[in-house]
């Protein structure tokens, strides 16, 4: 038997070398997480801000709904849809029942 092929390393420094291995490897495995968890972030920040600019192209109105059906509050009534009694021109010569005037 050759003895140059034999090797003379301990058992310990075999094993602390396989050790230093798998540490190595679970270090570059938990930057790897870190960079797609952060990645993921970004995403969602940027898929968070393109959707509250996509909401706000949108026109906001406020409406008025404690008595009867739902008013406009302010802005212009473009919608075509108003509840009110202030924005119609007043008919002549009919009255509607339950007018006090």
């Amino acid at each position: 038997m050759d003895e140059n092929n034999i090797k003379t390393e301990p058992l310990a420094s075999e094993m602390y070398e396989d050790l230093k291995k798998a540490t190595r490897f679970r270090e570059k495995i938990i930057y790897i997480l870190l960079i797609v968890v952060g990645v993921l972030v970004i995403a969602l920040m940027a898929t968070n801000i393109y959707h509250i600019h996509q909401w706000s192209q949108f026109e906001t109105v406020v409406v008025d709904s404690t008595e009867g059906p739902a008013n406009y509050v302010e802005g212009e009534n473009t919608g075509g849809i108003f509840n009110g009694t202030g924005y119609s021109s007043p008919e002549t010569g009919r009255t509607v029942q339950g007018d006090q005037s």
